[in-house]
Formats: C-alpha cells, sequence, structure tokens
C-alpha cells in the first residue's frame, strides 16, 4: 500500500511509497505536495469536475482517510462502518456536514 503525494496545482498524483514521509514539492509548479491516503484515486487530469470535488474535500478536512459512518461501533479495519467518499460537490457538502468531526483539522 503506497500512500501519494498530490498537487492539486497541476492536478496530478505520484506514490510515495511507505518510507518517504519527507514534504516535497511539485515537479512543474514548485507547490507542496499534499500527503493524501492510500485509498484515493487520483481522476484523470482532464476531469475538472472530479478535481473541484478533490479540492473543495481537502479544504475542508478530507483526504480521503478512513471516515466511520458510527463511531461508537469503531473496530480497527471495520469495512462495513467505512464511509463511502462522495462523488459530486452535492454529495460532498452533505458529508462534510455530516462527518466533520471526523476532517483532519490541520488542512483545515
Amino acid at each position: 500500500m503506497s500512500y501519494k503525494n498530490v498537487c492539486l496545482s497541476c492536478r496530478k498524483a505520484f506514490s510515495r511509497g511507505l518510507e518517504n514521509h519527507k514534504p516535497r514539492k511539485c515537479p512543474e509548479c514548485g507547490n507542496d505536495f499534499i500527503p493524501y491516503n492510500h485509498k484515493f484515486r487520483p481522476p484523470k487530469k482532464e476531469d475538472l469536475k472530479a478535481w473541484q470535488l478533490v479540492s473543495f474535500l481537502y479544504e475542508h478536512g478530507f483526504t480521503y482517510q478512513h471516515v466511520y459512518k458510527d463511531l461508537s461501533l469503531y473496530r480497527l479495519y471495520d469495512m462495513d462502518n467505512l464511509a463511502e467518499y462522495p462523488k459530486t460537490l452535492d454529495e460532498a457538502k452533505e458529508f462534510i456536514v455530516k462527518y466533520k468531526n471526523q476532517a483532519r483539522s490541520e488542512v483545515s
């Protein structure tokens, strides 16, 4: 399982492996990469709506980390309790309200 370095400006993602945790910069624009969870599957570069969704979620603290439907039922690797990430901006707006307590605070 490898994690991703993502550049939202260039709409690119690079695998970073498990050992490389140093912050790095995008070779095209020089912006800092954003570390994304291994669950993240980058959209095609031309899919602007999908990248807009990725950016919107990031701005609200979601980098495709595990989000649980019910935290009181939390058990490590309980796949039935994992929330599905939204596929549209309207779904994303509901998602961030519903799961705001699981957003990453260092992103916001």
